[in-house]
């Protein structure tokens, strides 16, 4: 059996493969702060360090929105990387469809999924998915 080796570039690749938009979402939102958590600091810092590749989609503001999350949340230096102009989008993204869940997203998203224009529901940000301090909007 291989063992999962994290890295922010499978992501990137799940977008190039076509996965659908929710397995996407569920991907970036849950199983990389999961697997990013149980990382040791060291390994946490040399997954943010390797910047993904651009898929030129809107997913690469996600990608940079949650290492620069995990970054903080964890306590590391950001990651140059997720300054790059083509990881911002130039009109906010707002993940849920639901409305309330949209008026979520919208008050309570934090920081960094703001500055790079997508908004998740924040409920998606927990303690279970790799968070090391509980968030409560």
């Amino acid at each position: 059996m291989t063992e999962f080796r994290l890295a922010l570039e499978t992501y990137a690749d799940a977008v190039r493969s076509g996965w659908p938009a929710a397995d996407l979402e569920r991907a970036i939102l849950h199983d990389l702060p999961r697997r990013f958590h149980d990382l040791p600091a060291e390994a946490q810092a040399d997954v943010l360090a390797a910047a993904p590749s651009l898929t030129y989609t809107r997913w690469d503001a996600l990608i940079a929105a949650m290492a620069e999350h995990v970054a903080r949340l964890h306590g590391h230096d950001l990651p140059p990387w997720i300054d790059d102009p083509e990881r911002f989008l130039d009109r906010t993204w707002v993940l849920p469809d639901i409305p309330f869940m949209r008026r979520n997203a919208i008050l309570y998203a934090p920081a960094a999924f703001i500055r790079h224009g997508a908004l998740p529901d924040p409920r998606d940000l927990d303690a279970r998915g790799g968070e090391r301090h509980a968030w409560v909007p």
